[in-house]
């Protein structure tokens, strides 16, 4: 039998993996998104190179600005995927946290929730903060702006090769 004093370090220790666990897969998550979203761009890159090295739009080349979109379309669900499967982890590891904060943490003592909140204030705060935040919006959506703009790019190689 286990000692009862000993129950509360065991419940922390357990729910601080998790937590710990949870934003790992989190970053795990969020580093495959953006290695795919690179290697959609490379690739794509590549492709547009190729149809574009003689400096005129023929036929033949048809295939390969398909090829640009259906690379932009794999990148973009992998991309929503990946932003799904961070959301999780993150929100997984917040309610963690949460259960952390309540547990153990007396009355005066700022929680975990407290001290983030007011660092995430003040840097929201700052100029640089809004001034980036009106330009990209939310990061989130700028990796599926990426494929989806390879989408749009083969799109237009499309028309421009049938327009030939």
């Amino acid at each position: 039998m286990s000692d009862d004093s000993s129950r509360p370090q065991a419940q922390k220790d357990l729910l601080w993996g998790m937590y710990s666990d949870m934003r790992a897969h989190a970053r795990h998550a969020e580093t495959l998104r953006a290695n795919a979203v690179n290697i959609v761009l490379v690739v794509a890159s590549a492709l547009v190179a190729v149809i574009a090295a003689d400096g005129n739009l023929r036929r033949d080349e048809l295939p390969v600005s398909l090829l640009v979109i259906f690379i932009g379309v794999i990148g973009l669900a992998f991309a929503a995927a990946y932003t799904e499967l961070y959301q999780r982890n993150r929100r997984r590891a917040e309610r963690f946290r949460a259960v952390l904060d309540e547990r153990f943490f007396v009355a005066d003592d700022p929680t975990i929730t407290e001290v983030l909140n007011a660092s995430d204030e003040r840097h929201q705060a700052t100029s640089f903060y809004r001034w980036t935040r009106r330009l990209t919006g939310s990061t989130q959506r700028f990796w599926l702006v990426v494929p989806a703009l390879v989408i749009v790019t083969g799109t237009a190689l499309v028309i421009a090769i049938a327009a030939a």
